[in-house]
């Protein structure tokens, strides 16, 4: 009996690891991807968090356990080589 809890037990927790999180842009490119929720899952309103990460944007769940899941978060801004340089001038 314990062995069967015991695989159920695997068999769920393995399952938790194959859900991959993607946040699209209104243009439908992904611009946040990850093995964790971007946001809260019990929230009142899904849609309005997201909309905080990605204006316009809507989020995607897979649990496709073959395909891979890179982190990737293109929601904040980021630098360009020039800033890059500029701020390793003054270091």
């Amino acid at each position: 009996m314990k062995t069967i809890f015991a695989f159920l037990a695997f068999s769920f927790s393995t399952a938790a690891f194959s859900v991959c999180y993607l946040i699209y842009s209104p243009a439908n490119e992904v611009v946040w991807r990850g093995t964790r929720p971007p946001v809260a899952m019990d929230t009142v309103s899904l849609n309005a968090a997201v909309q905080k990460i990605a204006p316009k944007g809507h989020l995607i769940v897979s649990n496709d356990d073959k395909a891979p899941c890179p982190a990737l978060d293109l929601t904040k801004p980021r630098k360009t080589m020039r800033q890059k340089a500029e701020e390793m001038k003054y270091d």
